[in-house]
């Protein structure tokens, strides 16, 4: 396509973007308050029969564009620039009777259109969460070009594009969108941005880039939330949110934001909009399908924000007034880590300016312990009683404050003078195994490589039926949680069960501990109901706690098969991906982080013939093997043989050992050049076996 120049920015389009890119770090959960507790003023009036999956104090909006004649009916159109009108479609679409088709023209701008709450009988509100579903129709990209999709918000006025300050009574607005920027995976999709016009931006709008692509010339999904900020005595408080989602993941999360000083400057409208800036689209369009809306808060089924009850150590702002003092932790520009001890009591809270930080773990001992990581330009929050004894930070905070006081981090030590002075060596990192909300029993097993002792860490229980022996440890969990600290690496962890478990307040993988299945299989959800099945010559599993582990099935210990629509599957296998078959529908494939073409994986007609069985079923201990031959050789399942992953394959030669009442077997072609065997395994060969079954 010909490539044009940005038009000048008017206030009514917004503006060309910043060409500087950034990486949006982010914590993996942000407390959001629901309903009239972040409102400025009286709440969103609540539907007297809502679904399920909204909570009480919430109106859910689903505007089903087949019950309505054009989009004007839906929609306030307006600024059509591009000249064609937005209309209904029967396609595509994404499981409904109509769409919504908005084309480009060779001008920048198709049009806004605005779903204004005020216009359709609801108050302005102050939270709101909307998905809808959008396929980019016949866009290609140059470098650097940028499309914004959608308004979510848009508060008219001055302050609301146009490069004009936003003062906290005129206006604010982000348009979200996507850019052929940030490593995008052009021309099949280009990555996720937010543009924002808020209190504490200069110049233009804040552009942010993320690494979420939307995908071209199919639906996805885009998730939205916005929460304003508080006010106190005509002041904003930084703690306004903005949070969106692209294809079932969290995309951009931004915290402490400055919107609003006002209740008629929260949240106008959301809705479609089209603007390009670099190439011309002319012919192109975006289609959109399935929007909804929820005022007052997130859908039960989308808010993953714990509650106050799912973490001991986190209370509500109200509890103020039962500690002696609060303590404020502002973050620099990048992640810290830090360490607090109390001689008193010590609780989280999400008040005013501070955040919920899921990392925050607090031990009571001789002192109250705090432990936690702060994302950069974050405030934590607490309440506690007593006195502050010692303080670490690694880098040191940019403020610190006890009850409207600043106080000086230097003039604290890293750790009590009791403490310093005991000589052994320290158990900083903690293991958390969570079985809170599972079914059944998990039984746990994790070794490390310094000492290790029982916790009491985020709520967790400590067992006398927990095993601990050097630094190997092994446990089980139901409805309850077991957590430990230990010193030195974690070398080996395995989970027989849906415990999820957590390091030092991350989730991990037991699979990346040790190296027994060290590659991984992505499986994309595209929105079309996709069916595969894969195969690997060694050993492949499902990830626990993905959505693998519940929606795909194990065929074999090499072989997985799943129907998928939406979110991913997630696999991880040793040896290499030898066939790859989509049975309905298509999507993309990674392997690592490397897309990969399904068709360069087919491994239908390229079996090899023969096949090698050594038989450990009646010997007397294990049998150790090698062979070589002339020809391909790969690991099998072939008369239910096992596949060890620490068996050796290269090249055309084999390394392996067989267990007694074990088979081990290969295909392979060509003839066997040589073969020595230690142990009393059988071992038989079979040819020409092209069609038999595994």
């Amino acid at each position: 396509m010909a490539r044009e120049l940005p038009d000048p920015d008017d206030s009514s389009s917004g503006v060309a973007d910043d060409p500087e890119t950034e990486t949006i770090n982010r914590r993996s959960y942000l407390k959001l308050a629901g309903g009239a507790a972040a409102a400025l003023g009286t709440s969103a009036g609540v539907s007297s029969a809502a679904p399920d999956d909204v909570s009480e104090g919430m109106e859910l909006i689903d505007l089903d564009y087949g019950q309505y004649s054009t989009p004007s009916d839906v929609y306030d159109v307006n600024d059509n620039r591009s000249g064609i009108r937005p209309e209904f479609v029967s396609s595509p679409t994404n499981g409904t009777e109509r769409a919504l088709r908005t084309e480009f023209s060779s001008a920048q701008k198709t049009a806004n259109l605005e779903y204004r709450f005020e216009e359709n009988g609801y108050d302005m509100p102050s939270e709101v969460y909307t998905r809808f579903d959008i396929y980019p129709d016949g866009i290609q990209l140059e470098a650097n070009d940028t499309v914004r999709i959608f308004w979510l918000p848009l508060t008219n006025g001055t302050g609301s594009s146009g490069g004009d300050a936003t003062d906290g009574t005129n206006g604010w607005s982000n348009a979200i969108g996507f850019a052929n920027r940030n490593d995008s995976p052009a021309p099949d999709g280009y990555n996720f941005f937010s543009y924002s016009y808020h209190m504490d931006r200069s110049g233009s709008g804040e552009f942010q880039m993320t690494s979420a692509p939307i995908w071209m010339d199919q639906w996805n999904e885009v998730e939205g939330y916005v929460r304003c900020n508080t006010v106190s005595n005509g002041r904003a408080n930084r703690d306004g949110v903005m949070r969106y989602w692209v294809n079932g993941e969290l995309a951009f999360e931004r915290t402490g934001m400055r919107f609003t000083t006002s209740d008629s400057n929260q949240i106008e409208g959301v809705g479609p909009l089209g603007y390009v800036v670099g190439s011309n689209l002319s012919g192109g369009a975006l289609v959109y399908d399935n929007h909804e809306i929820a005022i007052g808060g997130v859908p039960g089924d989308r808010d993953d924000s714990p509650s106050y009850d799912d973490d001991p150590n986190l209370v509500e702002p109200g509890e103020r007034d039962q500690y002696d003092e609060l303590f404020t932790y502002r973050n620099v520009d990048r992640e810290a880590e830090y360490r607090v001890y109390v001689d008193g009591d010590i609780v989280q809270s999400d008040w005013g300016q501070a955040t919920y930080n899921d990392t925050v773990e607090i031990a009571t001992d001789e002192y109250a312990v705090v432990e936690a990581v702060a994302e950069p330009e974050t405030v934590d929050g607490y309440f506690f009683d007593g006195e502050i004894v010692a303080i670490s930070a690694d880098p040191s905070p940019s403020e610190l404050w006890v009850s409207g006081e600043r106080i000086d981090p230097d003039d604290y030590p890293d750790t009590p003078a009791d403490e310093a002075d005991a000589g052994d060596e320290p158990l900083e990192n903690v293991i958390l195994v969570d079985g809170l909300g599972t079914t059944g029993t998990s039984e746990y097993e994790f070794e490390v490589g310094g000492a290790v002792e029982k916790a009491t860490i985020g709520g967790a229980s400590i067992s006398d039926e927990d095993g601990i022996e050097a630094g190997h440890v092994t446990g089980s969990v139901a409805g309850w949680r077991d957590a430990f600290r230990f010193s030195g690496d974690l070398e080996q962890l395995t989970v027989d069960g849906a415990a999820r478990v957590l390091i030092d307040g991350e989730p991990v993988d037991p699979a990346e501990y040790g190296d027994e299945l060290p590659n991984l299989l992505t499986i994309v959800g595209n929105g079309t109901e996709t069916s595969y099945e894969a195969t690997v010559d060694a050993a492949i599993d499902t990830v626990l706690g993905d959505a693998s582990a519940s929606e795909a099935e194990l065929l074999s210990s090499s072989t997985v098969s799943g129907t998928i629509d939406r979110g991913v599957h997630r696999f991880r296998f040793a040896g290499d991906l030898v066939d790859f078959s989509f049975e309905a529908g298509e999507t993309h494939v990674y392997v690592g982080d490397q897309r990969i073409d399904p068709a360069d994986y087919d491994s239908g007609t390229l079996r090899p013939p023969n096949a090698i069985v050594i038989d450990g079923t009646e010997a007397d201990g294990r049998s150790e093997y090698s062979f070589a031959v002339d020809g391909d050789v790969i690991k099998s399942t072939y008369r239910d043989a096992t596949i060890d992953p620490t068996d050796a394959l290269e090249g055309t030669s084999v390394d392996g050992t067989v267990a007694d009442g074990e088979l081990d077997a290969y295909w392979f072609d060509g003839d066997i050049d040589d073969f020595s065997l230690l142990g009393d395994a059988s071992v038989n060969v079979y040819h020409d076996l092209r069609d038999a079954d595994e």
